[in-house]
């Protein structure tokens, strides 16, 4: 208890009483909350997953026999880096490579999936924008490869992102 007191006023502050052991166990089987012993924080098992998803756009998962993509690092001399679309939003993209890029990095891709944007000549369009990677995912699971890379567009056209805007509404 502790007493909080000025010129004008006075209160009592309280702490709620400590319950045992067995009954914060009742009490997280009882609102399925996950308590920890001696912790007076309680956290739902939904939040969590809310506090993960930090995403501001909706994102589409895209079948990878349906796209292609081609990644240039820009501060590296080294050759294109093929893959395919893992996911796609209007300002992002997750690809899948062989090698490794840090993230921080800037690079430009190049890709096309079936679906975005208009056909011609028999065949889908080629959209190149501008991006930096941001997440590297199953590092811990496949040190090796392939690897699963986040990239977030810096520089995007507008009739690009009208596109890709169209195509997530439409496979979502």
């Amino acid at each position: 208890m502790a007493i909080i007191s000025s010129a004008k006023t006075s209160s009592v502050i309280t702490a709620p009483a400590r319950p045992k052991r067995a009954t914060l166990n009742a009490v997280a089987a009882a609102d399925q909350t996950v308590v920890q012993p001696n912790s007076p924080v309680r956290v739902a098992p939904g939040a969590v997953a809310e506090f993960r998803d930090r995403r501001r756009r909706r994102r589409v998962d895209v079948p990878s026999m349906y796209s292609s993509a081609v990644v240039r690092v820009l501060t590296q001399q080294s050759g294109p880096i093929d893959g395919h679309i893992i996911n796609l939003a209007e300002n992002g993209i997750a690809v899948e490579l062989d090698h490794k890029i840090p993230v921080g990095h800037a690079v430009t891709i190049e890709f096309s999936l079936t679906g975005l944007g208009r056909i011609r000549n028999d065949e889908w369009p080629t959209f190149a924008v501008a991006a930096e990677v941001v997440r590297l995912d199953n590092l811990d699971d496949f040190p090796g490869g392939p690897y699963h890379t986040a990239m977030r567009f810096v520089r995007i056209p507008t009739m690009v992102q009208a596109q890709i805007a169209r195509y997530i509404v439409s496979h979502a």
